[in-house]
């Protein structure tokens, strides 16, 4: 009967196995030095039996051998009778073949069916997809025309806003006097106009009968105006403490008070309604 020595077994799984040496070290983590010194039953030149018999384990695991027949022959020191041993190992390398080759479906098969997921999902999110662009174009349609006839509504109200009040005619104001009075009289006011007094560098006491400033106020740089409103139909006293540096506004028309020439001064205004213009 036909024997070989423990290197040889190894060697021949190894070829077997298409292995070679760098890829056994790298599947092993052994010496590239000491796998070949295994292959030549050069065991002395291992670092201890220890490492010896570690080193034959992984060797025999890493080919698919029977460690206990490697073992075994390294521990009496002899050959392995190749034709019964390697019928025996033959067998169950075959056998180890065949459950990494269905093993190795394993993976491959649940990658299939997390890639039918992906793509199943993936189909149904694109005919999802596909379905919404009509109803969005025209919702969005929708929201562009009714923003542009809001639109178009509030040019149209304030263009007929700015109509109205440009063609609604300005309340007419005459001044007349001078010295340390003057009257004045606003004509076609519809119901009120507004009185107003400003200062800005001067400080001025001053009062309006017959409104809320009746009882007077003093303006200042720190209170620089006051308003009231003036009723159609009415007369009302504005007395002035300082002329100079107080500016009047009547229905936001400025009213000229230059013809004052006096430190002190008094308006007599009197506001007319549209009916009463002549």
């Amino acid at each position: 009967m036909r024997k070989k020595t423990i290197g040889e077994v190894l060697r021949l799984a190894r070829i077997n196995q298409e292995l070679s040496l760098e890829d056994l070290q790298e599947k092993t983590d052994i010496q590239l030095a000491f796998l070949e010194a295994m292959e030549a039953d050069e065991f002395d030149t291992l670092p201890s039996t220890f490492y010896a018999r570690s080193f034959l384990r992984k060797y025999a695991w890493a080919v698919d051998l029977d460690e206990r027949i490697i073992l075994d022959a390294y521990e009496d020191g002899s050959m392995i009778v190749y034709d019964e041993i390697d019928i025996n190992m033959d067998e169950d390398f075959r056998s180890r073949k065949r459950r990494k080759k269905r093993n190795s479906f394993l993976p491959l098969f649940y990658f299939s069916l997390v890639a039918m997921a992906i793509l199943a999902f993936v189909t149904i999110y694109v005919w999802n997809y596909t379905q919404r662009p009509s109803n969005q174009n025209r919702e969005q349609s929708y929201q562009i025309v009714s923003q542009e006839e809001q639109s178009s509504m509030s040019s149209t109200s304030s263009s007929q806003s700015e109509a109205s009040s440009s063609s609604e005619p300005k309340a007419s104001l005459e001044v007349t006097g001078e010295g340390s009075n003057l009257t004045a009289r606003l004509t076609g006011v519809s119901t009120q106009a507004k009185l107003e007094l400003s200062v800005k560098e001067v400080t001025s006491w001053v009062s309006v009968a017959g409104t809320s400033l009746e009882n007077g106020v003093t303006l200042s740089p720190e209170s620089k105006s006051a308003a009231t409103e003036l009723t159609s139909g009415g007369t009302y006293l504005v007395t002035l403490g300082v002329v100079r540096g107080v500016e009047v506004l009547v229905d936001g028309q400025q009213l000229d008070t230059s013809a004052l020439t006096d430190y002190a001064g008094t308006i007599t205004i009197t506001v007319e309604n549209k009916g009463s213009e002549s």
